[in-house]
């Protein structure tokens, strides 16, 4: 349990892959729980064993904010769309102005903390090449980008709400969040792995030669329900990232030796040779009403190095469970291939 017990919180997002883990530590650390999404999911019956109230909302809607909040103490803002296929009229609501519609209720309800889940995405990719990015390091986010630029717009919000309303608000920006029950994000990479594992080499996009950062998704809990007990935490932001800095090529042959057992080549597919492929396929994708094969957002990702410096979390006292990758891989892909996800 927290040393400054909250009371009942609000979980946003809470069917969803970090949502549903953040329940699960906020109450083995000893909160009343109270979570919300737009459905429950396959997550109802984990709710109902861990005794908490589900309620469904939809946030981008102001009016039922009321309800939702009534006798909340705390909020933890998990809720968001992190796909980048998503249309700019869906992507925004949910990542800004859901933010803009949950911080005005909370206000009103008297919220006495609101922790709010953004993304190291705010920065954009380029804004410090090659170096750790800070806290303060200029929002250079691409434009044609609608997530990070959505999550930015987002946190803005929150940034207001802070300044002119007094929200007793702490931002946290993760890194690539891996770990148990993931169905995106990470996953997808190590679904693809398992998926061509009969394949002679690896395909990989570039290089592989940009540097990547991680964050265990038990990590990225802890570091929200330790803001509870560090009041200078209010109004701050926080990157929130583990200290591996490895290459691209080194992450890949770290997924295959432990899910596959052995490493791979490399096919390398230069950037230049994928950038009209992921046109292509993206006009092919909106007018089919289908998933793009490859998009240039994710080629603006994987073609730049995201190094995300954690110290001033650190400076709070803050511990990672998991430093570096290689254990919480290890966990996580064994997790997954012993739940039968991966089957041999």
């Amino acid at each position: 349990m927290t040393k400054n017990h909250q009371g009942l919180v609000l979980i946003t997002g809470a069917a969803g892959f970090t949502g549903h883990h953040m329940v699960a530590e906020a109450v083995k650390a000893g909160f009343r729980v109270r979570a919300t999404d737009v459905s429950s999911r396959y997550y109802g019956a984990m709710f109902e064993a861990l005794e908490v109230e589900f309620v469904k909302s939809d946030l981008t809607r102001r009016e039922g904010l009321e309800r939702l909040l009534s006798g909340v103490e705390s909020v933890i803002h998990v809720a968001g769309i992190h796909d980048y296929s998503t249309p700019d009229d869906i992507i925004f609501a949910v990542n800004e102005k859901a933010v803009e519609n949950l911080c005005d209720a909370s206000v009103k309800a008297g919220v006495k903390r609101f922790m709010h889940i953004s993304s190291v995405g705010v920065y954009g990719y380029s804004s410090n090449p090659g170096n750790p990015v800070k806290e303060d390091a200029p929002k250079v986010t691409p434009p044609l980008n609608n997530y990070n630029l959505s999550k930015w717009e987002g946190e803005k919000h929150v940034h207001r709400y802070i300044k002119e309303k007094g929200l007793a608000a702490t931002i946290f920006r993760p890194a690539a969040i891996y770990g148990s029950r993931s169905e995106y994000g990470l996953y997808l990479v190590f679904k693809m792995a398992y998926d061509e594992r009969n394949k002679k080499k690896k395909l990989i996009l570039g290089k592989g030669d940009k540097i990547e950062a991680f964050l265990h998704i038990e990590d990225m809990c802890r570091a929200v329900l330790h803001a509870y007990d560090h009041e200078e935490m209010i109004g701050e932001a926080y990157n929130v990232a583990d200290d591996t800095h490895i290459p691209t090529t080194e992450f890949y042959n770290l997924v295959n030796r432990e899910l596959l057992g052995a490493e791979k080549p490399f096919l390398h597919l230069p950037i230049a040779v994928a950038k009209p492929v992921a046109v292509v396929s993206q006009f092919i994708a909106r007018r089919t009403g289908q998933r793009p094969l490859l998009e240039k957002a994710t080629l603006d990702y994987v073609n730049c190095d995201k190094i995300w410096d954690n110290a001033k979390l650190k400076a709070t006292g803050f511990e990672f469970k998991y430093p570096t990758l290689e254990r919480g891989m290890k966990e996580t892909l064994g997790w997954y291939k012993n739940n039968g996800w991966f089957r041999f």
